[in-house]
Order: structure tokens, then C-alpha cells, then sequence
């Protein structure tokens, strides 16, 4: 199947909707939807990149492609790919380019998504002092999502996360587990907005251009709903571990780590002006997101660590580094090792 949409949602100064998307041939199939249980979404995942074949789909032609823009196309490479997707580089007749993202995992599927100008927020955090007010426009655009996306106002729900946190792959001593249960104590009396997240808003799939726009790249393809504020710590622990390597790379680059601080205190402050009431209140806020960013590092754990296995294993789906590199895969588990360590020294920090 083809899809020709506009991936993207561009916020200049207001809140503008995405454009249309109009599907060519048959309906999509629906997107998957997972309901809280982040790390239980994982585990799925990884179940079906144990069942994944080598390369189950065939590359789209460029006569399919021609169909689905409705133009002439005068070449597509292949730009990188992965266990899910291969994304595709498409040079028009008319010029610019396109670029297609095909869903390998039991579908046809093809987004058809216009190329934008301009650099993501991970870059500008290693080159450039943008980062600030881009990382401020991201966290006042995130606010109107999360207003946008607002189904309801409610509990936070403790006992679903309760019993996602239990399926990650982790050895808890017995200080975090009861610093996990207090937390998840404490917490019970937030309230919180719930409703469809974006799940990986985070800088690498943030494009600032003009100094004014912001563009959402990469389109889920899963239906992600939860606490939106699980979207606000996905995008601060991914700044973070852009500052730890900063810090390993550039030691003696001072400059560069206060630009970074900067960035996630104009983050944190372009979110939360933007709202005049604020879920959960301040007394709890800080424990929550770090109750989420807690969240986020199991579901990384859990798909690293089976990158690791599959590759141990030596399963159809590591050749090629379909899972990425082998080496960074095993470097990575310690390093999360490290930053959960770090969580839950952060979170006892946050409790009464």
C-alpha cells in the first residue's frame, strides 16, 4: 500500500494542524494501540523482530511511487533501514526530494513525507547556541499538544505503571524498591492529563528552521496513549544523555554544557508558562517526570538488552546491522545501568 502524507506538524507562532492525508489503492491497517504498558509494548516488539524475516518486503517501484505523488520521480536510494523500516531518499522530476519511510514489518505500508530544511534540536545541542530557543519553542509547542490531546483529567494511573515497571529487566535492590513504592505512593493522589501522546518527542525528531518553526518528524506507528507528561520527560532524558556525552567527548568545553543547561531550563519553562493549570500540581510534578523518565529507561533497557540476545543468538534479523551496531548495542546497557542508578537517586531526592 501507499500513503502520501505530510508527516509533519509546523507550529511557527500558533498551533496549526497537520495537513490531510490521503491514501492511495486500499485503507491503511490500523495502527496498534498501546494503553500505558510502554514496557509491555516493547516486549511485543521484540517478539516480532524474533519472528522477523530478513527483508519480508519487497522495495516500492518507482512506478508505485509515481502513483502515489502524482508526479515523475528520477530516482530512489535507499537511505538507511532498520528492523522496523527502510527509509528511502526520493529525487522528483521537478526537483527537491521526498523521503518515504516503508514499515517492513507485515505491511506495504509507505508514508510519503516532504523534506524540510533545517537541523534537529540534537544537532544544534552539539553546534549550535539555537538550542535554547529552539528547546523553548519545543516545550511551548508540547504544551499545546497536550492541550490539544486532553481526553480527560484524572489519577495518575499508579497501578498500571506499577505493573509495567515489574516486567522490565532490571535487579532492583531493595532501597529502590521501596524508594519505587513510595514514589508510586506518593503519586497516587496526582492529577494528570491523559489522552494520545506522540511517545518519541525527543530532539533527534525535532527540526527547527527560521528561527520561528518547528517541525514533528517521524510519524509513530503505533497509537500511543498515556499521561502526556511522559512526552515532557522523553524529551528532557534524551537532552540529558546529549549533555553526558558532550560532557565524555568535550570535557574541557564548558561553553557547550552551560548552553545545554540553558536549553532544558528553557524547555522546562516554555512548558509550563504555557499552561494555567498545571497537571500534576507543583508539589508533584518533578517526582512524576522522573517517575516517567524512570519508565523510559526500562523500555530502552528492555529492547537494548534484546538487541544484545538476538545478536547472541545469531536470529535471521541481527545481519546487517538491522539492530544497529553490535558493540554500541553492549555498550549502551551499562551506560542505562548507570542513568536508572541515577533515577532512583533522583527520585528519593524528589520524596518527602
Amino acid at each position: 500500500m501507499l500513503l502520501r502524507a505530510s508527516n509533519r506538524e509546523r507550529f511557527p507562532r500558533g498551533l496549526d494542524k497537520p495537513r490531510a492525508i490521503n491514501s492511495v489503492k486500499d485503507s491503511l491497517t490500523a495502527p496498534q494501540s498501546v494503553d500505558f504498558g510502554y514496557i509491555q509494548g516493547a516486549w511485543r516488539r521484540i517478539e516480532a523482530m524474533r519472528s522477523s524475516e530478513a527483508d519480508p518486503v519487497e522495495p516500492p517501484t518507482l512506478s508505485e511511487l509515481e502513483e502515489g505523488l502524482g508526479e515523475a520521480i528520477l530516482k530512489c536510494d535507499l537511505f538507511a533501514k532498520n528492523w522496523r523500516n527502510r527509509i528511502y531518499r526520493i529525487q522528483l522530476a521537478r526537483g527537491g526530494f521526498v523521503l518515504g519511510k516503508q514499515l517492513v514489518m507485515g505491511t506495504k505500508r509507505l508514508l510519503l513525507i516532504e523534506f524540510v530544511p533545517g537541523k534537529t534540536i540534537e544537532i544544534l545541542a552539539w553546534t549550535s547556541e539555537d538550542v535554547v530557543p529552539a528547546c523553548e519553542l519545543a516545550g511551548k509547542i508540547l504544551a499545546r499538544l497536550a492541550a490539544a490531546r486532553t481526553e480527560s483529567i484524572g489519577p495518575m494511573p499508579i497501578e498500571m505503571i506499577n505493573r509495567d515497571l515489574d516486567i522490565a529487566p532490571w535487579r532492583l535492590s531493595f532501597r529502590e524498591k521501596k524508594i519505587l513504592q513510595m514514589a508510586l505512593e506518593r503519586l497516587a493522589a496526582a492529577e494528570v492529563r491523559i489522552g494520545h501522546v506522540y511517545y518519541d518527542f525527543k530532539p533527534a525528531n525535532l527540526i527547527y528552521q527560521n528561527n520561528d518553526s518547528l517541525f514533528l518528524v517521524d510519524a509513530p506507528d503505533i497509537w500511543w496513549r498515556g499521561v502526556h507528561l511522559w512526552d515532557f520527560a522523553c524529551f528532557r532524558s534524551s537532552m540529558r544523555r546529549h549533555s553526558w556525552r558532550i560532557n565524555l567527548r568535550r570535557p574541557y568545553d564548558r561553553h557547550r554544557r552551560r548552553i545545554i543547561r540553558q536549553s532544558l531550563v528553557a524547555f522546562q519553562q516554555g512548558y509550563l508558562t504555557s499552561f494555567s493549570n498545571r497537571y500534576p500540581e507543583p508539589p508533584l510534578f518533578a517526582l512524576a517526570v522522573r517517575l516517567f523518565e524512570l519508565q523510559r529507561n526500562a523500555v530502552l533497557t528492555t529492547m537494548q538488552d534484546a538487541k544484545v540476545t538476538l545478536a547472541r543468538e545469531k536470529m535471521p534479523i541481527a545481519r546487517g546491522k538491522r539492530l544497529g551496531n553490535p558493540l554500541a548495542n553492549r555498550l549502551t546497557l551499562p551506560l542505562l545501568e548507570i542513568e536508572r542508578r541515577w533515577l532512583f537517586q533522583q527520585l528519593a531526592r524528589e520524596l518527602p
